[in-house]
């Protein structure tokens, strides 16, 4: 009981002690050049100057095209290689001699790059070993325009992500 009636007479003092600081407030305090000088009522109004943001000039598509390594669909499949970039869900057949035929979607353009950042990150064509084309394959694009997948013609007519089994 002893104890009940010590901590009843903590938390009252506790709250009797937080009562009187809750009405005072602390002026906040000027800044030394913002305080009030002797005889006016407003601080000094010190003008804000923004300066202005260097703006750079607007690029050209082919300006753009030129800074992501752009190549045309021509120049790409010349060399060899499946493109890594077309528009969105492309589709396309390599035949035996590893000729291309776009079946769905198309080619980008340079005007196609303006405001697609995705080429700051990774750049649009890179020339690697694993993009080298394939006779009998046929490439598919996703919905950005990235290479997604490369499927191998099987003996059926039908296209497989696997490599057809080897006659034997």
């Amino acid at each position: 009981m002893k104890k009940l009636f010590a901590i009843i007479i903590s938390a009252a003092l506790l709250l009797s002690a937080f009562s009187g600081c809750a009405g005072k407030t602390q002026e906040p305090k000027l800044p030394e050049n913002e305080q009030l000088s002797e005889g006016s009522s407003e601080p000094e109004e010190i003008p804000e100057e923004i300066p202005e943001e260097p703006t750079e000039p607007e690029k050209t598509p082919e300006e753009i095209a030129e800074a992501c390594g752009y190549m045309t669909f021509e120049e790409i499949t010349a060399a060899g290689y499946y493109p890594d970039w077309m528009q969105p869900h492309t589709y396309i057949i390599y035949d035996e001699n590893g000729n291309p035929t776009i079946t769905e979607g198309g080619e980008l353009s340079p005007e196609d790059l303006v405001g697609r950042p995705e080429f700051e990150v990774m750049p649009f064509f890179q020339f690697s070993e694993d993009m080298k084309i394939e006779p009998n394959t046929k490439a598919e694009y996703d919905l950005h325009g990235f290479i997604q997948n490369i499927y191998h013609l099987w003996p059926d007519g039908n296209y497989n992500l696997d490599y057809p089994p080897e006659e034997g």
